[in-house]
């Protein structure tokens, strides 16, 4: 076992996670290269859906621990995401703090989504301080954040199974950020979660190859995803075989 995973959420009952294997084909090698376990989520906890993957993510230490799994750090990565071949080390970029990226590329979304979710919370959220929840990097310390997170779940779940249903603004990524408000939280470079690639103009010839180190397939119609990312593999697999 190495000191540090890379856990990927695609559980079934996922909306789509027909981009499964496109995502796998790049962290695998990349993993492997940087002697990182790679650990796929694939068997929900609790019923999907009520309880969303994107909520059930945060039981990871709870998950490696009765699996007798012991990690330095984790990152939750997202199924929609795939990592360039020679890609940093994204473990070196955090100590004790949580590793983030700012996702403000619709702020009218994220604006509607911070004041949707406003009167649970006690802290204010603007804007600017935003992030993605597609890519976290988590120490071994943030073991209490996730506990937080998740009996923040368990506490409010008939609420915000409505608010998801009536805001249609994410499910946990709102709430998430305002609890990371209590937390020691670094925002890493916006190379580490490249979001909306279309927003960006960088879809044309596939130009955010070259623009980041994760590229996420966000932000657009989801029937067009798994498309994207098998024609991107298509371009660029053989920079990960042996």
């Amino acid at each position: 076992m190495n000191k540090h995973a890379v856990v990927i959420t695609s559980m079934k009952g996922l909306v789509d996670n027909s981009c499964h294997e496109y995502c796998i084909n790049t962290w695998q090698p990349w993993c492997d290269k940087n002697n990182v376990d790679l650990i796929v989520l694939n068997e929900p906890v609790a019923d999907t859906e009520y309880t969303k993957p994107t909520w059930q993510r945060w039981y990871i230490w709870d998950i490696l621990e009765n699996s007798n799994l012991d990690y330095e750090k984790v990152a939750l990565i997202d199924v929609d995401t795939m990592i360039h071949w020679n890609s940093p080390n994204l473990f070196d970029e955090i100590t004790n703090e949580i590793g983030v990226c700012v996702d403000n590329d619709n702020v009218g979304w994220v604006k509607e989504s911070i004041d949707g979710y406003k009167h649970m919370f006690t802290s204010d959220l603007d804007w600017t301080e935003y992030f993605n929840c597609g890519m976290v990097i988590l120490p071994k310390s943030s073991k209490h954040f996730c506990k937080q997170i998740t009996k923040f779940w368990e506490d409010n779940h008939t609420e915000l199974v409505q608010l998801q249903d009536s805001l249609r603004k994410g499910t946990d990524q709102t709430p998430v950020n305002y609890i990371a408000k209590e937390y020691d939280v670094k925002y890493l470079n916006k190379k580490w979660n490249l979001t909306h690639l279309n927003r960006k103009e960088i879809l044309h010839n596939l130009s955010f190859i070259d623009c980041g180190y994760i590229w996420h397939f966000n932000g657009f119609d989801k029937a067009h995803r798994t498309p994207l990312m098998s024609q991107t593999w298509e371009m660029i697999k053989n920079n990960y075989e042996n």
